[in-house]
């Protein structure tokens, strides 16, 4: 029996997702993610580089965090959590080819969606590369995904499968290659107002990210360093009562 990489169930956001497909479907879908650990898998990660530490859990944030990574946060009290993504993460790692990795990537059968990197990103080409050979060989599933490794995606201009849904997450050090090859993105804001004056929609359940050709904004949330501009937003959402956590509510 081949050892293959963990696929976790709908989690509070991908729950969100969930629920909004059920009403479109009228049945309810079978969504997953894949995680792998926040931080420690994300070369191109900058103003959110935010790692808990495999054993202890302890966060440390980079030079240049503004915001911090939410999956991070809850990687750091969250032991299961950490296990899961270091599992997937060590097992991936120990092989050499895109062709090998995909392989020990087999969806479950009956998935619906399939969210790559809901805690880290890809970490290689070959781990790149991978995701599309699986999306190619399970056209009925669809895919999507947030990453900061714009420099892989770009390598493959062209080739991306139509069921896999990319968007580039804005705050890396690659943004330069969104915006010089016009690539749907998604960046964090502050407050609507600051979505309304980009002109950008904001993704409140992943419908934008899934579905949508256009780039989006997303509000600030999770737990923010002391005293930085982004726990002063959070304080400001909660004051005028404006939802920003993910939430069936």
């Amino acid at each position: 029996m081949q050892i293959t990489i963990k696929y976790q169930p709908a989690n509070t956001k991908l729950q969100a997702l969930a629920d909004q497909l059920e009403a479109l479907w009228a049945r309810k879908p079978k969504i997953y993610g894949v995680s792998l650990p926040a931080g420690h898998s994300c070369p191109g990660a900058n103003i959110c580089k935010s790692s808990a530490d495999r054993i202890t859990g302890k966060i440390t944030d980079g030079a240049n965090t503004t915001v911090r990574c939410f999956m991070a946060s809850i990687e750091s009290y969250s032991k299961q959590s950490r296990a899961g993504g270091w599992e997937n993460y060590d097992l991936l790692r120990s092989l050499k080819t895109a062709a090998d990795m995909a392989d020990v990537m087999t969806p479950p059968a009956d998935a619906d969606v399939i969210r790559f990197g809901v805690n880290g990103d890809f970490f290689n080409q070959s781990h790149f590369d991978a995701a599309l050979i699986v999306a190619e060989r399970n056209p009925q599933i669809m895919f999507y995904a947030y990453t900061k490794s714009i420099n892989y995606w770009i390598a493959r201009l062209g080739q991306i499968p139509a069921n896999l849904n990319l968007n580039a997450s804005r705050g890396g050090r690659f943004d330069h290659l969104i915006d010089e090859h016009d690539l749907k993105s998604a960046v964090i804001v502050y407050h609507p107002e600051e979505a309304d004056a980009l002109g950008l929609e904001i993704d409140h359940d992943e419908t934008h990210a899934l579905f949508g050709r256009d780039s989006f904004a997303l509000l600030i949330h999770g737990t923010q360093p002391k005293g930085s501009n982004a726990a002063a937003a959070i304080k400001r959402l909660k004051a005028e009562d404006i939802k920003f956590a993910y939430s069936r509510k």
